[in-house]
């Protein structure tokens, strides 16, 4: 921007500006060149992942900066529209926040029919789809191994997108189903029949009587037995 356009800004520009110093002032190309070595580091992990970097206020005049510090805002994410944060940590003591937006295109599962509350999923009610992570809600399944098996709370209609808080696990145990009880002592291993006096999932805890007066508490395991210790 020229120097006499300049003194003729507005006041309101006037109030994104730092005051000039004698020494050059901050090269903007060199924070946004900084952004996007940023992002390439923090998305390298994430496959089909990619960005576009927003612009940056060409009104602002920056001291000059030794070294920068790039981290995200509290609150932002590497996902969709967000934000870098930019702080000069050496030189001079400035930060700006510059606009980014990240794609993440994957693969994640949907309902391949309507599906009612209760229903223990199988891998015939999955469907996959593609699309932009950024666009959908951060609990969507992506592995389908995370929802075969599981029950669900709620509804979903026939694409509807499945989500981890509308799953729960399924049963292993059923009330008074009769239950082989292991019990584990100092490389031994002991095993006895019991009646469950609750169901229950993968890993909760279950109450088996055994014989006439004995209950017995362990947890509820995959193929339906119970680990009673120690």
């Amino acid at each position: 921007m020229p120097h006499s356009s300049f003194f003729a800004a507005p006041l309101a520009l006037l109030c994104l500006c730092a005051p000039l110093a004698s020494a050059a002032p901050q090269d903007l190309n060199q924070v946004r060149g900084a952004v996007a070595d940023w992002l390439d580091a923090q998305l390298a992990p994430t496959p089909n992942a990619s960005y576009q970097l927003g612009e940056i206020d060409r009104r602002l005049r920056l001291e000059a900066c030794q070294q920068l510090d790039l981290q995200l805002p509290q609150g932002y994410r590497l996902a969709g529209k967000t934000m870098v944060r930019v702080r000069c940590v050496a030189g001079a003591r400035w930060a700006i926040n510059h606009p980014v937006t990240i794609a993440i295109n994957a693969t994640y599962y949907v309902a391949a029919r309507p599906l009612a509350a209760g229903h223990t999923l199988q891998a015939g009610d999955l469907a996959t789809q593609q699309g932009d992570l950024a666009q959908l809600p951060g609990s969507v399944i992506l592995d389908p191994a995370h929802a075969i098996g599981r029950v669900l709370n709620s509804p979903v209609a026939q694409g509807g997108p499945l989500r981890s808080e509308l799953l729960r696990a399924g049963m292993v145990i059923r009330q008074n189903q009769r239950v082989r009880l292991i019990f584990r002592s100092e490389g031994l291993e002991v095993s006895n029949e019991g009646i469950a006096l609750n169901a229950a999932a993968v890993g909760e805890t279950v109450r088996v009587r055994v014989g006439n007066q004995q209950i017995i508490s362990g947890l509820a395991r995959q193929d339906g037995m119970v680990d009673a210790g120690p």
